[in-house]
C-alpha cells in the first residue's frame, strides 16, 4: 500500500513548546478525541474525558465550559486534518490509468485512517444518531467534511459528468468509505477477520474498487450512460 510523506504537507517544522495553559488544553482535546471515537455525542462525558486524559474533570471546563465546545473544538481539528491530506489524495492522478488511479486514491484513504483514526470512527458514532441535523452539535463541520471532498474532487479530476453525478458518485465514496473505516472492528467481524489486519485493509480497497470503478469510468469520465 503507498504511504505518503505527510512530512511535505507539514512542512517538517520543529514544533515550538506549548505553554502551560495550551499543553493542558492540548491533552483535554486529545482526550476528547478519544473518548467521542468511541462514544456518540448524546452518551459521552466531560467525566469520561477527564477519566481518559488523567486529570479531574473541573479542568477541563476551565477550558471548555460545554461539552458542546469541546466535541465543536474536536471536529474542528478533525475536519482541518482531513482538508490538510485530502488535497493531496489526488496528487500525480493524472499519470495512471483509470483503474490504477482509483487503486492509488483509496490506498492513500487507508492510509490517512491508519493514521488518523479517530476522524472516521467520530463521524461513525454519531451520524447514526443525528435526529435534527441542524440542532446536531457540530453540524457545520460535519458539512465541510462531505463539501470539501465534493468541491475538490471537482476541481482536480477532469471529466463531462453533471454536477448531480459526481455528487452521488462522491458522496456514495465517502458514506462507505467511512462505514468500511470508521466501524472496521465491526465490518472486520462479519468477514471473520481482525479489524486491524492487513487482510481487511485489502478487502476494504479491492471491494470499493470493485463497486466504484465501473461508475467512474462510465460516469464521471466518459459520462454516457443514462
Amino acid at each position: 500500500m503507498e504511504i505518503m510523506d505527510t512530512s511535505k504537507l507539514t512542512g517538517n517544522k520543529a514544533p515550538r513548546t506549548l505553554t502551560k495553559g495550551e499543553a493542558t488544553k492540548r491533552r483535554i482535546l486529545d482526550a476528547a478525541r478519544k473518548v467521542f471515537s468511541e462514544h456518540p455525542y448524546h452518551a459521552a462525558s466531560v467525566r469520561m474525558v477527564g477519566k481518559a486524559g488523567g486529570f479531574d474533570h473541573p479542568i477541563i471546563h476551565y477550558y471548555f465550559p460545554k461539552k458542546v465546545g469541546l466535541f465543536e473544538s474536536v471536529m474542528e481539528e478533525h475536519v482541518t486534518e482531513f482538508r490538510l491530506f485530502m488535497e493531496h489524495w489526488f496528487d500525480g492522478l493524472g499519470a495512471y490509468s483509470t483503474d490504477k488511479g482509483l487503486a492509488v486514491f483509496i490506498e492513500r484513504v487507508i492510509a490517512f485512517h491508519l493514521s488518523n483514526k479517530d476522524l472516521f470512527r467520530t463521524l461513525m458514532q454519531n451520524t447514526s444518531h443525528v435526529e435534527n441535523f441542524d440542532q446536531f452539535p457540530a453540524s457545520a463541520q460535519f458539512a465541510v467534511f462531505h463539501d470539501s471532498f465534493l468541491k475538490t474532487f471537482r476541481k482536480k479530476i477532469r471529466h463531462k459528468a453533471s454536477d448531480e453525478e459526481v455528487s452521488k458518485f462522491v458522496y456514495s465514496f465517502t458514506v462507505l468509505a467511512a462505514n468500511y473505516l470508521g466501524a472496521s472492528s465491526t465490518y472486520a467481524r462479519f468477514l471473520g477477520m481482525d479489524g486491524e489486519c492487513d487482510a481487511y485493509w485489502s478487502w476494504v480497497k479491492e471491494t470499493i474498487h470493485y463497486l466504484f470503478l465501473p461508475r467512474m469510468e462510465k460516469i464521471i469520465f466518459n459520462s454516457h450512460t443514462k
